[in-house]
């Protein structure tokens, strides 16, 4: 493991140690906290020697200048407490070294970006730039983008990347909307984000099935030691024949064809609605296109977006299924 990201993981874990508000931690505390978590990565611990190392670095000016509450004791040992009960070193700005780490390793991702496989570097870049003050901020920022920052479990993203990281089933309690809340050991495996909102994707074996849990239903999530089970899914393909998240199991890919309103057409070539998308050859006008997905609720969601300025040509099970919805909506009105 590199030396810069291994001090960083150490940081990291002190950091929780000392924003425990309920807990006091010695020195063999916290030498136990950072070695559980080196050990399980794989690597060596380290003695009480580097962390004092680490400690000191945190403290000078190089580091984040943090600040202990004076006198705590835990029996006759020295322990140890942030000051301040909101501070972290994750909400403290990047130090010099953080910064300058920061725009070499961008300056490195750049030289990749313009290849087809790392085009998704295009938008990386600009938002880490931003994000860590290394543009303009505030009013005068160059870029924004569309995020809830309210949204609720958001602070299960890193938590659930660790754990399918570290491999770890977990138990996870989950509040579907107006049901009992629920309770499952499952197996993460996959995170991915749409329309704004992030899904667990993680494989129940009592039943051998891929759930997927939104994190803002999740109200808790416990580690469990049990032996882990990975699957062999390529997620990249595994998303590639649906709009959106919901995939059944039964689910067959169908070719789905939809007129567009002149107006709209030219909105509709230029934003493909699905990777699948071409123009439907049948229809002279090009105002029709083609996509082949397995038919989900998201689907019907996003053909119902664009209003008046559509018509479902086929299958007709869709273009029942539309009218049956719009109907209601009619119905309310």
């Amino acid at each position: 493991m590199p030396t810069n990201r291994h001090a960083q993981i150490r940081y990291n874990i002190l950091d929780k140690c000392f924003s425990n508000f309920s807990r006091l931690y010695a020195y063999d505390d916290l030498l136990e906290e950072v070695n559980t978590v080196l050990y399980d990565l794989g690597t060596e611990g380290i003695q009480l020697r580097q962390l004092q190392y680490d400690i000191e670095h945190m403290k000078s000016t190089e580091g984040w200048e943090i600040e202990f509450e004076s006198g705590l004791k835990k029996g006759r040992k020295k322990a140890f407490r942030y000051n301040d009960k909101d501070f972290s070193i994750a909400n403290h700005p990047l130090n010099v070294n953080d910064t300058d780490q920061l725009q070499t390793t961008l300056a490195i991702l750049s030289r990749y970006k313009h290849r087809e496989e790392f085009s998704w570097l295009e938008e990386l870049i600009p938002r880490m730039q931003q994000a860590f003050d290394l543009v303009a901020e505030g009013e005068n920022s160059i870029m924004s983008y569309q995020e809830n920052t309210y949204l609720k479990g958001k602070e299960y993203i890193g938590v659930l990347f660790n754990l399918i990281v570290k491999q770890k089933q977990i138990q996870l309690t989950y509040q579907p909307y107006n049901k009992p809340k629920e309770v499952f050991r499952v197996y993460p495996q996959h995170l991915k984000q749409f329309n704004n909102r992030w899904f667990l994707f993680a494989y129940n074996s009592e039943v051998e099935s891929i759930y997927n849990f939104p994190l803002d239903r999740i109200l808790d999530i416990e580690e469990l030691s049990n032996s882990f089970e990975t699957l062999d899914i390529n997620w990249i393909d595994y998303f590639d024949d649906i709009v959106g998240v919901t995939k059944t199991e039964d689910g067959q890919v169908e070719k789905v064809v939809l007129k567009f309103s002149e107006h709209r057409i030219n909105y509709v070539l230029t934003k493909p609605l699905h990777g699948s998308q071409r123009p439907y050859k049948a229809d002279e006008s090009g105002t029709s296109i083609m996509i082949e997905v397995i038919p989900n609720r998201e689907l019907y969601q996003l053909i119902l977006s664009f209003g008046a300025d559509v018509i479902v040509i086929q299958p007709e099970h869709i273009r029942e299924e539309i009218k049956t919805i719009i109907n209601a909506m009619k119905d309310n009105y």
